[in-house]
């Protein structure tokens, strides 16, 4: 498996994917929550940062611009993952959509639900549905972002 062990790799590797997804526009926000009982919950929050998580994401659901959720199958969050991966060893930054996102894999599996993912193109834009208005109430709330 490719690994990227610094920056400038990750950063290659970050264009290469943006450039391999037709249409791909940079949203100014996005998330992956779990809903469950009629609720969607986010605990990590990004908002102007973490690009390469937005189009390991993006890819995985087929997301290219504009504000839009998906309700994601555990294969696709499986597959955002992996996209990951390979930043994973570079011990320069964080990896919190990582980590994070293996820890909701797992939930689900045990707990049940659902992840989704919310991609935001303008924090102007209006929600589009329930989970979107989930995303905006935590990011309006100041929640931390991991």
């Amino acid at each position: 498996m490719e690994q990227w062990n610094t920056k400038a790799e990750i950063v290659a590797g970050l264009n290469r994917l943006e450039e391999g997804h037709p249409g791909w526009e940079r949203p100014a926000a996005y998330g992956v929550g779990v809903h469950r009982g009629g609720e969607t919950t986010f605990t990590l929050l990004n908002v102007g940062e973490r690009l390469l998580p937005a189009i390991a994401l993006g890819l995985a659901c087929g997301h290219t611009s504009g504000t839009a959720t998906y309700e994601l199958t555990p294969e696709q969050l499986d597959t955002a993952i992996v996209g990951l991966a390979p930043a994973v060893g570079c011990t320069e930054m964080e990896h919190p959509n990582h980590h994070h996102w293996v820890e909701v894999a797992r939930e689900l599996r045990t707990d049940g639900g659902r992840a989704v993912a919310v991609f935001v193109a303008s924090l102007e834009d209006a929600p589009v549905d329930e989970h979107d208005r989930a995303f905006r109430e935590a990011i309006a709330g100041g929640r931390p972002d991991g």
